[in-house]
This record gives structure tokens, sequence and C-alpha cells, in this order.
């Protein structure tokens, strides 16, 4: 014999894939099993199995399914984790992936972040959150766009009326009022009552009933055709008809070099103590309005509520400020416009109202020329998430003869005099942020977050060399991104003990000085 009968024997102690076995033999795989019947023919490979086959490939960075197979057959440490099953062909592996519903995934990660948090320190005091755009399983040329959707059904909808007056007229009288479909009905039964053969090809005359009818029901289908990409479209501007829940959105990588778009989904992740924790994917090709249905989506999936959020100046907006603060949240966001307002420039530019002079009693701005701006009315704008925000319109007494204004209205119709629009909620929320970002706590948790969460994107993207999604459709990229996570903080945990840093909550500690 030349193999021992125990793989053990030739796996060091070491190894990532013990750690993985131990730590995932302690979740609870009830919901997993229930999804196979207990009656007719079992699975070549126990689910719970194949389960850890499929982490334990994520954390190589192996993600195809014949890869994963290959590996099965001839690496000793799958072959410890089948414990002396036959090797799943890549058709058995991904039964399993599309029998996993993603509730169940769900429950299996809820499950192992608790016991991260009890193997090594993961308090959820704090999370810190970024996104990426990762591109779709999908061909880049097959882009459907909503304008022009909606140009062809307008279009439609002009020329259908025209199309029914003239068949009124000349072949069904009283017709004038019948939508599409009931023409198309009308013109059929038209056809049986006078035994109309249709014709086709070279030499043939097509009739005047004929040429309606195709032409209605050339109406009809293209109608449905629209009125469906306008349904996978929903609130998108476009999609992917390889990967209809894939966007197109504008990549850093730009394989053309001309601003070309690409199928992509929005990315988001949660991490704590260098542990990814939470896993989000959107539409929305910017980060804005991905918050607060991702921290929904943590503690309703997860039971994940952590009392600071940190995160980049992508995430500033009032409805993302007045919702944390609403549900217990402490914001630590980096300000839109906090490295501009640094700068010499832009502490120089009259125009913004943050340069100008206030006088809060009288409540009225003062310019650069010394002329007044009092208030005017109030400014309501509804947002496409239905937040509405309230802006005060100051306005100026009188901009005539002034030498600045060129300096001071760069925008807008100088014509009439200068506006400024103040968001006074928005700038106690942001008062309240900028606090909490400038202390010595908001300091740590912004230069750990620099170095945690966008850290974890660049070892996937380079370590794991996971650049593209490979599956198609919303759900199976979540379970795909899951099973990544999953991988990820396995050899995470496995690092940090190798280490010996676990209980090290942050990687670096600074001063105040030294972060400004």
């Amino acid at each position: 014999m030349v193999l021992p009968l125990d793989y053990s024997q030739m796996i060091p102690e070491t190894e990532p894939v013990r750690l993985l076995d131990a730590v995932l033999e302690e979740l609870d795989y009830t919901a997993l099993l229930r999804l196979y019947s207990p009656q007719g023919r079992k699975s070549a490979v126990p689910p719970k199995i194949l389960f850890k086959i499929i982490v334990f490939a994520m954390s190589e960075g192996i993600y195809s399914l014949r890869a994963i197979q290959r590996q099965c057959q001839v690496n000793i440490q799958y072959m410890w984790l089948l414990q002396g099953y036959k090797a799943p062909s890549h058709m058995c592996i991904g039964r399993f992936y599309e029998r996993l519903t993603v509730p169940v995934q769900e429950d299996l990660f809820a499950q192992f972040i608790h016991l991260l948090s009890e193997l090594d320190v993961v308090p959820m005091d704090e999370v810190y959150i970024d996104g990426t755009k990762l591109e779709a399983n999908a061909n880049r040329y097959t882009f459907v766009w909503r304008k022009n959707i909606e140009r062809g059904l307008k279009k439609l909808k002009e020329k259908y009326p025209a199309f029914r007056e003239e068949v009124s007229q000349a072949l069904l009288p009283g017709t004038e009022n019948l939508k599409d479909t009931e023409m198309l009905a009308a013109l059929a039964e038209k056809c049986k009552e006078e035994g109309a053969h249709f014709v086709s090809g070279k030499g043939y005359h097509k009739s005047a009933l004929q040429k309606a009818f195709e032409r209605c029901e050339g109406f009809c289908a293209k109608r449905q055709e629209y009125e469906k990409q306008l349904s996978v479209l929903g609130e998108r501007n476009s999609y992917s008809k390889t990967d209809p829940d894939a966007t197109f959105m504008r990549m850093k990588e730009d394989h053309m070099k001309n601003g070309q778009l690409k199928a992509a989904y929005n990315v988001q992740l949660a991490v704590e103590s260098e542990y990814i924790v939470g896993v989000g994917i959107f539409p929305n090709p910017t980060d804005t309005r991905t918050l607060i249905p991702f921290l929904q989506h943590m503690e309703s999936r997860f039971g994940l509520k952590p009392v600071h959020v940190v995160a980049d100046a992508g995430y500033d907006s009032e409805e993302n400020l007045d919702w944390l603060r609403e549900h217990g949240y402490e914001s630590v966001i980096k300000p839109a416009q906090y490295e501009n307002g640094k700068k010499k420039q832009y502490k120089k530019r009259i125009d913004l109202p943050a340069n100008m002079e206030y006088d809060p009693d009288k409540d009225e701005y003062t310019c650069a020329k010394g002329r007044k701006l009092v208030f005017e009315k109030i400014r309501r704008k509804k947002h496409d998430s239905g937040y509405v925000s309230e802006s005060y319109v100051y306005r100026c007494t009188n901009c005539q003869y002034c030498g600045l204004r060129k300096q001071c209205q760069r925008q807008g119709n100088r014509k009439q005099s200068k506006a400024i629009y103040i968001n006074k909620k928005y700038n106690g929320l942001q008062q309240e942020n900028m606090e909490r970002f400038l202390s010595e706590d908001g300091i740590r948790l912004r230069v750990n977050r620099s170095i945690q969460v966008e850290g974890a994107f660049g070892q996937i993207k380079e370590d794991y060399s996971y650049k593209r999604i490979l599956r198609r459709g919303k759900d199976a990229v979540y379970k795909e991104l899951l099973f990544l996570a999953f991988g990820f903080d396995i050899r995470k945990l496995h690092n940090r003990i190798q280490e010996d840093r676990l209980m090290q909550r942050f990687i670096r500690k600074v001063d105040k000085e030294q972060a400004c």
C-alpha cells in the first residue's frame, strides 16, 4: 500500500481545512437537511459535507464546479472532508447549489457569525461598510435601456390610432374604440368567417385582411414585449438580456478605455474585527441608497444591530443620517465636502453659504459685497425613495451693479438676484456626525475602516482572484457571495490564530494629531 487508509495522517495540524471542519461542524444543519426528502434515492454525498467542500473551495479561490470536482478527485484535503464518500461530480455539486435556498444559507451564516464571536472578539459594537461594483456573468452588449423602451412604446401608441381608424373604415366598421388585443380577436373572427387563406413568399399577393391581421399582430407582440421589459426593469434604467437582474454601471476596469458600461452588481460588505459579517447586492450604481436597506437586511436576517456605522463619503445624505439617528445608530460617516472644505480654494469661494456671515437674530446672510440675503420661502423636494427634504431659500435684496456677481453667481440665471438654499435639518445632522467623526474614537474608527473593509475587498479581488461573478440571477449571485464570505472568514480566523492575533479588535490605534 502506498497511501495510508487515514488521510489525516498526511494533513498537518495547522492546515486551514482542519479548522474549517471543526468550526463548521458546530453549526446546526437541521434546516439544510429538511431540503432533502427522506424517501427516494439519497444524495451521493451528504449535504453537510458538500457544504463544507464548497466553503473550503471558496477559501482557496476555487469557484468553478468542475474545478471543485477535480480537487475532490486529486486533493487529499478534499478527500479527507469527504469522509470516504466518492468524489461528487460537478452536476451533484450544482444540484446542491440550486437546492440550497437563501434563507437556509443565511441561517447558517448567522450561526457562523455567532460562533466567531465566541472564538474571537466580534462584539458588533461597530461595523465598517463599503461597496464595490463586480462585473456580472453577462454579455457586455446585451443591454436594454429604459429610455429606448419608453420611446418605442410611445411611438407604438401614436401609430395604433391611425391603424385602428383605417381598419374600422375599410374592414370592420364600428371598431374605432377597440384595443389592440380586441382588434386582433375581431380580425381573427373576420378571417374565420370569410375563410381567408394566408399566403407568403414570392409571387403571392396578400389580401387587405391578411395585411391588417399581421400588422395588428405586430402591434400586440411589440407592446407586450415593451411592457414585459418595463416590468423587468422595475425602478432601474437598464438591464442585461443575459442576466436580467444585472444593471449596467460604469466600472473602474474599462476594457475599451472609453467609459464603456458593463452589466454589474453593487456589492456591499460589512466588516467587524476583520471578519465579513454582512453581505448585500443592489442594482444601484451609487452607494447612497444602499445603506438603509443593507442595515435593515443585516438586522432582519442576521440579527445584527451595531452601535456605530462607519462609512465613507459615498453614504453621506440627509435621508441616511436621519434614518440612522431615528433607529438608534450612531453614524461615523465622512462628510461629502470634508476634503474640499480643507482646501484654500474652497474657503475663498464667495458663492458658498458656508463662507458667508450669518446673523441668527435677524435670520439673514451677508455676502462678500456686504448685501443681505433674507429668507424668502421653504422649498420641499421629494426624492425617488419617497423621502422629503426641506430647504430654506434666502435671496439677496439687490444684486444689481455688483462687481462680484460673476464669482457669486457661477450658475443659474443672473437676471435674478442671488439665492442660496439652506437645509437646516441636514446641517444639524451633519454637525452631530462631524462631532463623532472628529472625536478620538471617530478617528480610530475611520482609520480602521479604511484598513479593514477596503482591505477585505482588496484581498477578495487580488488574493482570491474574484473580480467577476460567475453565476447569474440575484439569488444565485447572493449565495455565491455568502459562500465567499464563509471562506474568507475561515481563512481570516486561521491567519489570526497562526499570527497569535486572537482577541485583537483593531488593527491600528492612532491619536488625533497623527490622523489629521
